[in-house]
Formats: structure tokens, sequence, C-alpha cells
């Protein structure tokens, strides 16, 4: 399935190595004009864009790529419709909709609105290796490409609030590990759902007491930089699928929100204890902005970093 941009040179230059160079590229063939892109970010499982679309796209033809394709609108209302052979098929999109294009399929597209509402869309490009990889963890080696869904509408709830997590992630320039946590939970859950009966034979093996300690260990040591869910499953020595699900089920939270409690833990601590400025301490704590920084410790403790310290200092 899908839109986006249209008649310029791609923004981000690529390297031919890039496991997402198909998908950028792909760009070319749509109608809308790029906003945001997360190839700046270093998201490593997953490619996310926001498109301003036209009210009206005449039929045009989407490039083919390895990557599953997730379309989130998220702004408008109109028809679009969608031609398998000589048959035209048709949706009616609004925020919340969601399109899949499998890996490999091309689509030949349309849609107009008559609403004067500015179109919006999120396109979520994830990577083959990562389908893979969640295939084998569920027991299905060499069938991955049959289990995912290619659809001009998918009635998907999760896949809608993940997508709608992703927007939002991709505003706030998320870390790699939100990121690569959100694109796991997405394969998993479309490669899952496809055939429940089989995947709910697999269950995710324990993560022992002495995994569970490297692994929150490399977050510790790690607070300052930007770790992966990549990084923490190689410490494991386990798969992403398993890591993600294994060490919610030993700590109650996920790699990145348990790695986002000890970021603030030691962030408190340098305030109370040290004097050095905000803006340091917000580095230390693997922070790339003054503003993140603030925003998620007002979320953890009620107040800015400045005014936590001054109730230390009174």
């Amino acid at each position: 399935m899908i839109f986006g941009n249209a008649d310029h040179e791609p923004r981000e230059r690529r390297q031919p190595e890039d496991p997402f160079a198909r998908s950028v590229l792909a760009e070319l063939s749509l109608p809308g004009e790029r906003l945001l892109c997360s190839g700046e970010l270093g998201w490593r499982t997953m490619l996310a864009r926001t498109y301003v679309d036209p009210p009206c796209a005449e039929q045009f033809t989407t490039a083919q790529s390895g990557d599953l394709l997730v379309v989130l609108i998220t702004g408008g209302a109109y028809t679009i419709e969608s031609r398998k052979g000589r048959c035209w098929g048709r949706a009616n999109y609004r925020p919340g909709s969601v399109g899949v294009t499998a890996p490999g399929n091309v689509s030949v597209l349309r849609w107009r609105t008559t609403s004067g509402q500015r179109l919006e869309s999120l396109h979520m490009h994830l990577g083959a290796d990562l389908l893979k990889q969640t295939s084998d963890a569920l027991g299905e080696k060499g069938s991955w490409q049959r289990r995912l869904p290619d659809s001009l509408l998918l009635d998907d709830p999760l896949v809608t609030a993940a997508g709608q997590a992703v927007g939002r992630a991709l505003q706030g320039r998320a870390p790699t590990l939100y990121a690569d946590s959100i694109a796991q939970l997405i394969a998993t859950h479309l490669l899952y759902g496809s055939e429940p009966e089989i995947a709910a034979e697999i269950r995710p093996a324990a993560l022992g007491e002495s995994t569970l300690r490297l692994v929150t260990a490399y977050m510790h040591e790690h607070l300052h930089e930007d770790v992966s869910l990549d990084d923490l499953a190689a410490v494991a020595n386990i798969s992403k699928y398993h890591l993600l699900r294994a060490f919610a089920k030993a700590t109650g939270f996920t790699p990145h929100r348990y790695l986002v409690r000890l970021r603030m833990s030691r962030a408190a601590d340098l305030l109370r204890d040290t004097a050095q400025p905000v803006l340091h301490i917000s580095m230390a704590c693997g922070y790339r902005s003054h503003g993140q920084f603030t925003a998620a410790f007002r979320r953890r403790f009620g107040a800015s970093p400045r005014e936590f310290r001054r109730q230390f200092q009174e």
C-alpha cells in the first residue's frame, strides 16, 4: 500500500549497505511531502517518516521493497482506492486507519477528498531482518513472508496504538531502544496474530538471575549512551523477542522503561549530591537535549530538575 513524498530527491543520503536503502528510494514514487524522518535518530529496526498528502492523487504505483510497510493515517478523511488486476477496491480513511503492504508487494493507488482537511500520514518500514528473526523466535523459520498481512485497511487497534506511539516518538526524537521495542511489538503481533493456535504454543524462556544482572549492569554502565534492544539482546545472548517478553516478566517493566527509571534515579542523585550543571547531568544520563531530560524528570518526580535541586538547598 500507500503514500507520501514525490518529485524530489530523498533528503537523507544513505550508503548502499543501509538496510532501508530500498525504502528510502521508494519515497520517490509517492505524491506527498515529507515532514519528519527517523534516519538521523539511529533507529535500527524501523524507518519512520511522516507526510502531508495532497487532497487528490491520480493513479500511481508504489515501489517494491523488502520491508513491511505499515501506514497510519494521522490527519484528514478521504476515500482511497487500490487496484488488483482490473478491479478497484475502496476504503474510507480517517485518523487511526491503518494500511499494510507486505514485503515484495506493490500497490496501485488513487484517492480523493472533498473535506478540505489537511491529510497527514505516518509510514513505518519494518526491516526484513527484524521480521525474519521474530518469525524464527516464534518457531516459524522460512515462512515469515506468508504470515504477514497485505491490506488496504487493517482493522487492528494494537497496530493503531503502536503507530501513534511511533509518531510521538518521532516528534520527541526518542532513543533507539524505544523505537526498537515498538518495532518488535508490531512485528511480533502481526506474525503471531495470523495463526494464534501455533504462536500460542511458543513460550519465551525465563530470564535467569545471572542474565538479568548482566543486562541491568550493562544499562548502569551505559546510562550516558543510546542503548538499543540489539545491545541488550547481545548481552543476554537471546533474541530480542525473548528479551522483551522475559525482561518484562522478570522486572515488571519493558527494557526501555527500566532504563528510564535508572537514568532518573541517577539524575536525582547527581542533582541532590553534586553541583553539576543540569545540562551536564542530562548528558550523563543519556539525553540529547535539556528539554527531553526536563520532561522525563518531571514525569518521574513531579518537578523540574532545578525545582528538585532547590528542595535540598533550602
